[in-house]
C-alpha cells in the first residue's frame, strides 16, 4: 500500500486544547459485541470525534461499519486517508491498515505492526496523545493480550482522560485487566457506564498541559516508519533482545509498568509478546532437539540391519548399541521437553 505522509500541524497539542473532543476506543476480542452496546446511547450531537480500533484479520471481509451504524446515532464510516476528523462523527479503521491522527485529519498507514497486529490500539492512541493532548478521552475495551495498555497511559501522560471496561464486564477480561494493572484509569466501568461517562465528559473545559517528548517522538516514528538508531537511542538502551517480527536490534522503551521493545524498521512489542515468542521459539527449538534424536535413532538402526543382513555381524551388533542410546537419549530428551513446556505456558 502506498502511504501518503500528511504534513504535521505547526499548531502544538498545547495550544490546540479548549475542550475534550476526541475519543479513541481500542478493543480486540469480543469487540465486535461490545461496541454497539457502547455507541448505541451516545447522543446524535455528541461533540465529538470517535475513531475506533477493533482488530480485524488482514484479509477480512468487514462489516463492522454497518454493524455499528444499526445501533449507534452517530455516523459510522471506514477512516480514509487524509479524512478531516469532524466531530458528531465514528471513524473505524480498515482491516490491516494502521488509523493514525495527524493534525486535524486521518491517515492510514500499511506501516510495520505493533504488537503483532495492523491496525494497532497503541498507535491511534499514541497519535492522538501526540496530536491532541488532553483533548482526548481513550477507552479500552474487551480484548486479549495487552495491545493499547502503553496506549492508554500515553493518553494519561499528556493530560487525556482513560477509561477501561471493568474485567468482569468484558467478554474478555485479558486486556482491560492488563491496563488495570498497569495504571490508575479515570474510570473503570461497564460498557453503560463509559457511554455515560463519555457522555458527561467530551465538551468540558480542559487546563492543557504540554505533551511529553517521548510520545511526540514515538508518534512521529509511527509515521515516518524506519529511523535511524540514534533516534531509538533517545527513547531508551539498546536492548540485546531481537525482533520477534524482523530479528533485528531492538530498544527498550516504556517503564516497569509498560515495558515494551521497538526496533528501527518500526515494529514495536510488549514485553510479555516478547516473552510469548519466545516461549514459542525455544519449544520449537527443542523440539527440534527432539527430532533429530529419533532421527539418529532411526538412521543407526537401519545400520544395524544393513550391516546384519550383510553378514557383518560384529558392526551390526555397534550399530545397534548406538541406536539404543540414541533412542534413550530421545526419550528422556522428550520427558524433559514436555516439562519445560509446561513451565513456559505458568
Amino acid at each position: 500500500m502506498h502511504v501518503a505522509i500528511l504534513p504535521v500541524s505547526k499548531m502544538t497539542a498545547l495550544n490546540l486544547a479548549t475542550k475534550r473532543d476526541v475519543v479513541v476506543i481500542g478493543c480486540s476480542a469480543g469487540g465486535v459485541d461490545t461496541l454497539p452496546k457502547l455507541l448505541a446511547p451516545l447522543p446524535p450531537d455528541l461533540p465529538a470525534s470517535v475513531c475506533i480500533v477493533q482488530h480485524l484479520g488482514a484479509t477480512e471481509t468487514s462489516q463492522l461499519p454497518a454493524i455499528l451504524a444499526r445501533a449507534a446515532q452517530l455516523p459510522v464510516k471506514w477512516a480514509e486517508q487524509g479524512a478531516p476528523v469532524e466531530k458528531g462523527h465514528i471513524y473505524v479503521a480498515p482491516p490491516n491498515s494502521h488509523l493514525l491522527i495527524v493534525g486535524e485529519h486521518l491517515m492510514l498507514s500499511g506501516g510495520p505492526r505493533e504488537n503483532h497486529s495492523r491496525p494497532s490500539i497503541d498507535k491511534l492512541f499514541r497519535s492522538a496523545a501526540a496530536e491532541c493532548g488532553s483533548r482526548t478521552i481513550g477507552v479500552l475495551l474487551t480484548g486479549m493480550l495487552d495491545d493499547g495498555v502503553a496506549g492508554l497511559r500515553a493518553i494519561q501522560q499528556a493530560g487525556g482522560l482513560t477509561i477501561v471496561q471493568d474485567p468482569e464486564d468484558a467478554d474478555f477480561p485479558e486486556l482491560p485487566s492488563r491496563a488495570v494493572s498497569a495504571m490508575t484509569a479515570d474510570r473503570v466501568a461497564p460498557v453503560l457506564g463509559i457511554a455515560s461517562a463519555l457522555a458527561a465528559w467530551v465538551g468540558r473545559d480542559i487546563d492543557p498541559i504540554e505533551v511529553p517528548k517521548q510520545i511526540g517522538v514515538e508518534a512521529r516514528i509511527d509515521r515516518i516508519g524506519v529511523v535511524d538508531p540514534a533516534t531509538l537511542g533517545g527513547l531508551g538502551p539498546q536492548s540485546p533482545v531481537s525482533c520477534p517480527d524482523c530479528h533485528g536490534p531492538t530498544w527498550l522503551i516504556g517503564d516497569e509498568h509498560a515495558r515494551r521493545y521497538r526496533c528501527y524498521l518500526g515494529h514495536v512489542s510488549s514485553a510479555r509478546d516478547v516473552l510469548l515468542h519466545e516461549s514459542l521459539a525455544t519449544e520449537a527449538a527443542l523440539w527440534s532437539a527432539v527430532r533429530a534424536l529419533h532421527e539418529r535413532a532411526m538412521t543407526l538402526e537401519s545400520l544395524a540391519a544393513d550391516s546384519d543382513r550383510v553378514g557383518r555381524s560384529q558392526v551390526a551388533e555397534i550399530y545397534a548399541g548406538r541406536a539404543r542410546e540414541a533412542r534413550s537419549q530421545a526419550t528422556l530428551a522428550h520427558k524433559f521437553l514436555t516439562d519445560v513446556v509446561s513451565g513456559l505456558k505458568e
